[in-house]
């Protein structure tokens, strides 16, 4: 995994670390996840197709925890293979693939390349993941 830093003024320091691991306790350890880096702002975008039941926009742990639980009963997913991580100012960009993802209702699998954004916050909490997901694969495996 690559971690590159592009602006060495960042008033948070290590931020491309600090995504890295949110990712690793989002899945293994939510609580963890949440006191140290989910901003009482926090928010999740993900604008996907109609087809997929879990696009959308979810505002705080309540909703995230829902967007989680959504996105549980849809799919069967790998862990992201994060690629790199690429950090400018308040502003980290995760880099990888969702590889081998099993739509439930379908059976059918797909690969989907993406691009997290998250946004921190002075304080060094995340105040916004936007997805960014190429869904022609998804979209496939959704389709009955």
């Amino acid at each position: 995994m690559t971690v590159t830093t592009t602006n060495k003024e960042n008033p948070v320091s290590n931020l491309a670390q600090h995504a890295e691991e949110f990712y690793a306790l989002l899945l293994s350890d939510f609580d963890a996840a949440e006191s140290k880096y989910i901003s009482d702002d926090f928010e999740w975008v993900n604008p996907l197709p109609d087809i997929v039941p879990f696009g959308g926009t979810y505002k705080g742990v309540p909703e995230l925890m829902r967007y989680l639980g959504e996105l549980n009963a849809a799919i069967e997913m790998k862990p992201l293979h994060i690629t790199q991580f690429v950090a400018d100012g308040l502003t980290v960009a995760a880099i990888g693939v969702e590889q081998d993802t099993i739509v439930k209702k379908t059976g059918k699998r797909y690969t989907m390349p993406f691009v997290h954004v998250l946004h921190f916050n002075a304080d060094g909490k995340i105040n916004c993941v936007r997805e960014y997901n190429d869904t022609s694969q998804m979209l496939e495996a959704f389709a009955d």
